[in-house]
């Protein structure tokens, strides 16, 4: 395409390339929420009484195998929300899992049904759930006890 003018031109993509990076290059037709300070690429926010925590979600089965495996730090704020297919007996181990988690089994309406301690490295115990769960939460070990949740608590998604 040519102008009268070549630098209106160039001025011209400059803007447009510009405005197509600074608004992530979002289509119309699906807003995307503005990003905040609070925001973590990757990670979903849930709230569980007035706490907050940070997941990733391992929505499938590769994903659910690999957990926390490996992980040597985490932030106090962040954890792992495993979605299964349908509600079931959970049971989890802690291979090669560094990390001292809690873990809080959810049922498919929200409620956590139990929270239990898991101490790394120690393929022994299964931690199961106390009855058919959608959902389990792994968070760093004494996270719900320091926000005050316990079983008949709610998850908001």
């Amino acid at each position: 395409m040519k102008t009268q003018n070549g630098h209106s031109l160039i001025f011209l993509c400059a803007v447009l390339a510009w405005l197509a990076v600074s608004s992530g290059c979002r289509q119309e037709s699906s807003p995307q929420p503005p990003v905040t300070k609070e925001s973590r690429p990757g990670r979903l926010q849930l709230a569980i009484g007035g706490a907050r925590l940070w997941v990733e979600v391992a929505g499938d089965e590769a994903a659910r195998s690999q957990g926390l495996m490996y992980r040597r730090q985490m932030p106090q704020d962040e954890g792992m929300l495993f979605v299964f297919e349908y509600p079931q007996p959970l049971s989890f181990w802690m291979k090669n899992t560094y990390l001292p988690l809690d873990i809080a089994f959810v049922s498919k309406d929200g409620t956590i049904l139990n929270i239990l301690r898991m101490e790394p490295l120690n393929e022994v115990p299964r931690y199961l759930s106390r009855s058919p769960a959608l959902y389990a939460i792994e968070a760093n070990a004494g996270w719900f006890q320091k926000n005050g949740i316990k079983a008949g608590d709610r998850v908001r998604f």
